[in-house]
């Protein structure tokens, strides 16, 4: 039971204050995170000042829907790590005031005096990217994580957020496997609905494209779901990231990694080296 992207019924065992209710694969997306994110503040300590930054923070803490087991989200995972102290600043968005409010006195608690919560509409491209420049130094390195629970998210907040720090590298979790499967059948009858999925890809080429209009009629999802990939991707390849790699996350997300320099991609690959499972790949 959730409201306003909330737990109900109960509050974090920890802290006594509220939790978000997760699946199981959140788990994973996390454990990813956190090994890129040693590796990332690690290799670059030296070189650059580090900034991370998160958009769809939530309030820090999760609780497992499924067996009740708590954990902690994306946001307390970077800070609690044990390379934060490489970095500069963290900033962590959500469109909520009560997550804000919350993940706020997380930070306080753990004493992260380099860390903030802000609210924020990611449909405002331009107000949030005034409040990373006002933080942000933009000749600093950062890493920004984007994690919706849909295919919400604006094409013009990426292409804001690259002007704003040029020296930027993103994880983006994709809902391919529950917003697009339950939607985008039915956007390409609708031009209301396909409103959003423009906005999302930077252009209108994907519900254009004859192939795509056929391999929907045709239900060959599968088929549509990497071409709408490649879609976003050459979105981000015009405005400079030509570093791409996507890890799944069971059948809901992909989780897409984009940079626009190698050193980044090599790191990336030594991250999902290992994975969730400990089972390590054999590339």
């Amino acid at each position: 039971m959730t409201e306003n992207d909330l737990c109900s019924m109960v509050f974090s065992v920890e802290d006594n204050l509220p939790v978000r209710c997760v699946g199981d694969w959140a788990e994973q997306k996390i454990y990813l995170l956190s090994q890129y994110f040693g590796i990332f503040s690690e290799g670059m300590k030296r070189k650059w000042e580090l900034n991370y930054i998160e958009i769809c923070s939530g309030p820090g803490r999760c609780i497992n829907r499924r067996n009740g087991n708590e954990i902690d989200g994306t946001a307390l995972c970077v800070l609690k790590h044990k390379s934060f102290m490489n970095i500069n600043k963290a900033l962590f968005f959500d469109f909520n005031n009560t997550v804000v409010n919350v993940l706020n006195q997380r930070i306080e608690q753990i004493g992260a005096t380099n860390a903030k919560a802000l609210f924020a509409d990611y449909n405002n491209a331009d107000e949030l990217c005034i409040t990373i420049s006002l933080e942000i130094r933009p000749t600093s390195l950062n890493l920004v994580l984007i994690d919706p629970t849909d295919c919400s998210v604006p094409f013009d907040l990426i292409e804001r957020i690259k002007k704003t720090i040029p020296n930027v590298d993103f994880i983006i979790n994709v809902a391919t496997g529950t917003d697009f499967n339950r939607n985008i059948p039915m956007a390409f009858q609708n031009e209301e609905r396909a409103k959003k999925y423009r906005k999302f890809l930077g252009n209108d080429l994907f519900f254009k494209d004859l192939t795509n209009m056929d391999l929907c009629d045709r239900r060959k999802f599968n088929e549509l779901r990497e071409k709408f990939r490649m879609t976003y991707q050459n979105s981000l390849k015009e405005i400079g990231f030509n570093h791409f790699d996507i890890e799944l996350v069971e059948h809901y997300y992909d989780i897409l990694f984009a940079a626009s320099h190698p050193r980044a991609i090599e790191f990336w690959h030594k991250a999902t080296k290992i994975k969730y499972d400990g089972q390590r790949s054999l590339f």
